[in-house]
């Protein structure tokens, strides 16, 4: 299974743009989406945005982010819940917008959005991942994130280019 992770697209008709790109490059067989998805960017327009994610071909898994409507779900076509959690073989995936401090067991992977900083380290057999931002990043540059088999990887979102892996 692969997944394709993003967060903070705030409605960027532009960074849409940037994300379908990356789901034909990458092929991915869920998008996992960790908040704030319609509202916050200077070229914001949340119908269209809205309309693009359900035309994407890929379904989308998403957690609600601080800039999130609970009635979102309605315009999105997806649900939006405070904290998700996906079985991944033996172990789990657990998504948040938030940054999460709980303890979780090795294999597992925790990710999150809302700083807009990319991260991608293991800590004790825990994957930590913060995609950064695909609209309005706080560092270097927009980005995404996939998850494989064999590892996670971060990428800028402007040229495709390779940032960061992290093998299991």
């Amino acid at each position: 299974m692969k997944y394709l992770i993003f967060s903070d697209l705030h409605g960027s008709l532009r960074s849409l743009a940037a994300l379908e790109e990356a789901v034909a490059t990458h092929r991915p067989d869920v998008l996992l989406c960790l908040g704030d998805i319609l509202y916050g960017a200077g070229d914001q327009d949340a119908n269209k945005c809205a309309e693009g994610l359900k035309n994407i071909g890929v379904p989308i898994l998403a957690v609600r982010g601080n800039c999130d409507y609970r009635d979102d779900k309605e315009l999105l076509g997806f649900d939006l819940p405070d904290g998700r959690s996906l079985a991944r073989g033996m172990h789990e995936i657990h998504m948040s917008h938030r940054p999460l401090s709980l303890a979780f067991p090795p294999g597992d992977i925790v990710m999150n959005g809302h700083t807009h900083f990319k991260v991608l380290y293991k800590e004790n057999g825990v994957l930590r991942l913060n995609p950064g931002s695909i609209a309005l990043p706080r560092d270097r540059c927009a980005s995404y994130a996939i998850i494989d088999e064999v590892g996670a990887y971060l990428y800028n979102a402007d040229d495709g280019s390779l940032l960061q892996k992290e093998e299991f």
